[in-house]
């Protein structure tokens, strides 16, 4: 099996089906599958796979002022299929993370419809993009207001918020994620300051 990306968006005019018309044996234009890539001329569309977005989303990248495309195109894959972050989780700083990858792509996440125009030669979206904002409640109620390192701490609100006011919790590792070491370091600092008032 390759790795090449490959599209075979019509039917073949030359057969139904993979079987050619005149002899019942299989169509040497598309090799018996029944679809083509070169149509040589009219030909009907092939269903659209299930697996891409029906139409494109309010803020898909393929329209037409979209940071993507404003960027020329640097940030959107050719030969690789391109998937749509509808579905998927977004961290606190509004990317887009899958939850399970297999060999770099996210796992459950549909084709993105404006890529499968691009591709396919179907019509672009045509509305222009429009910013899909994330706000601060919405990050909470995703991710929570406390890092879950320290919701087993069995500490009070009054300690989780005095750990908050710290400033702690804003040192974070290259990685990004707060380090055990600092969480500690935190649960330590409260309780040599003893209980809030």
């Amino acid at each position: 099996m390759s790795g090449d990306l490959r599209i075979t968006p019509w039917k073949c005019p030359f057969c139904i089906g993979g079987l050619a018309t005149a002899d019942g044996g299989r169509c040497l234009h598309c090799s018996g599958s029944g679809l083509t890539d070169d149509p040589c001329g009219p030909a009907q569309r092939a269903p659209r796979p299930p697996a891409v977005m029906r139409a494109a989303c309010a803020d898909c990248a393929f329209r037409p002022g979209s940071p993507e495309l404003e960027a020329a195109g640097a940030s959107l894959p050719e030969d690789e299929p391109f998937f749509c972050h509808q579905g998927l989780p977004v961290s606190a700083t509004g990317a887009y993370e899958p939850v399970a990858t297999f060999r770099g792509l996210p796992l459950g996440a549909m084709v993105c419809a404006g890529w499968w125009a691009m591709r396919t030669g179907e019509q672009l979206p045509g509305r222009p993009y429009r910013e899909v904002p994330i706000t601060e409640d919405q990050v909470e109620e995703r991710w929570g207001a406390v890092p879950y390192a320290l919701t087993g701490q069995q500490l009070t609100p009054d300690q989780i918020a005095a750990i908050k006011a710290s400033g702690i919790l804003d040192q974070l590792d290259p990685g990004g994620f707060l380090t055990a070491a600092l969480v500690n370091e935190a649960i330590d600092q409260l309780r040599q300051e003893g209980p809030t008032s």
